[in-house]
C-alpha cells in the first residue's frame, strides 16, 4: 500500500505526464464588438474648444426634462437669456465610416481596413472601434471628408465614406435655478467655445 505521500508524488507524475500531451492553445481573442447602438458618451463637449460655462440663448428653444426618449418639454429659453451648461453627452445614432486606403503604421491602420467614428473629441481624435477594439481617443487625422477636403498633405490616407449621425444635449441651469436639457444640433449659444469670447 502506497504512503500518502508516494500517493501525493504519483498523482502529480500522472498529471505532469498528462498535460504535457495537451495541446497549446491560441491565446484567447481580445476582440470586442462595437458598442450597441445608440451609443452614448457621457460628459463631452464634441469639439476644439468646446467648453461648460456660461452661455447665452442665441434664439428661443424649448427645453426639456431629459435628454432621452420620453422626454418631456418643460418650457422655453428666451433669446438672450443666460444659463449656467453643467455638462453633456454625445448620442452616436449612426457611427461614421472611414476607409483606409493606404497602410497607416503610424497609427496601426492597414489598407483595407474600416474605422467606425463615434464622439470626437477634438484635435484630429475621436472615439473608435477598429479592428476589434474600442478607443477612447484615436488619431483620425489623417482622414479626408467625402468631398475629399479636411486632409491635406503626405499623411492622408484616409477617407470618410459616411459621416455618421449624432446628437449632442446639453444639461443647463437656468436663471430660475431649475435644470433643463437642450439638443444643441443648431449650435444656439454664444460663448460655448472658449476660442470666441
Amino acid at each position: 500500500m502506497l504512503s500518502q505521500h508516494q500517493f501525493i508524488c504519483r498523482t502529480l507524475l500522472i498529471l505532469m505526464a498528462l498535460t504535457s500531451r495537451i495541446p497549446a492553445q491560441a491565446p484567447l481573442a481580445t476582440s470586442t464588438p462595437p458598442p450597441t447602438l445608440p451609443y452614448v458618451a457621457q460628459n463631452k463637449c464634441p469639439f476644439e474648444g468646446c467648453v461648460y460655462r456660461e452661455w447665452t440663448a442665441l434664439k428661443d428653444m424649448p427645453v426639456y426634462d431629459t435628454w432621452g426618449d420620453g422626454r418631456r418639454r418643460t418650457g422655453t429659453l428666451g433669446k438672450g437669456e443666460k444659463v449656467v451648461a453643467l455638462g453633456g453627452l454625445v448620442v452616436t445614432h449612426r457611427p461614421g465610416v472611414i476607409h483606409v486606403d493606404r497602410d497607416i503604421p503610424e497609427v496601426g491602420l492597414k489598407r483595407g481596413d474600416s474605422v467606425l467614428t463615434y464622439t470626437y473629441a477634438g484635435e484630429g481624435f475621436s472615439q473608435v472601434w477598429v479592428n476589434g477594439r474600442f478607443h477612447e481617443e484615436f488619431d483620425i487625422s489623417n482622414a479626408k471628408w467625402p468631398d475629399g477636403t479636411g486632409c491635406g498633405g503626405t499623411h492622408c490616407g484616409a477617407t470618410y465614406v459616411d459621416l455618421g449621425q449624432n446628437s449632442w444635449w446639453a444639461e443647463l441651469r437656468l436663471k430660475s435655478g431649475v435644470t433643463a436639457w437642450v439638443d444643441m444640433e443648431d449650435f444656439p449659444f454664444s460663448g460655448v467655445s472658449r476660442m470666441v469670447e
